[in-house]
């Protein structure tokens, strides 16, 4: 059996464990907030770090909402106003 090497953390140089994080975009008039994504995160000082292959599906799926949002809110006048939050679980 291999052993697991240990990562160290570059801010703090905690040890970083896989784990789960949430991502939060505040975009223009929406703020949204994707959870339970797949994560390196430091024991120490809770700095997450996301894969670039997750940060890109995070990114397209961040997207989509808005775009559908946007879409919707355009059909539903009284929905325009204010500021809104979408959360997301994956």
């Amino acid at each position: 059996m291999q052993k697991e090497k240990k990562r160290i953390c570059p801010e703090c140089k905690g040890i970083i464990k896989s784990g789960r994080t949430e991502m939060v975009y505040e975009l223009e008039n929406m703020k949204i907030t994707i959870k339970n994504v797949t994560a390196n995160i430091c024991g120490k000082c809770g700095q997450s770090f996301v894969s670039g292959r997750v940060a890109e599906e995070v990114n397209r799926m961040v997207n989509r909402v808005s775009e559908d949002i946007n879409s919707f809110v355009k059909t539903q006048p009284e929905v325009s106003r204010g500021h809104r939050k979408v959360a997301i679980a994956v």
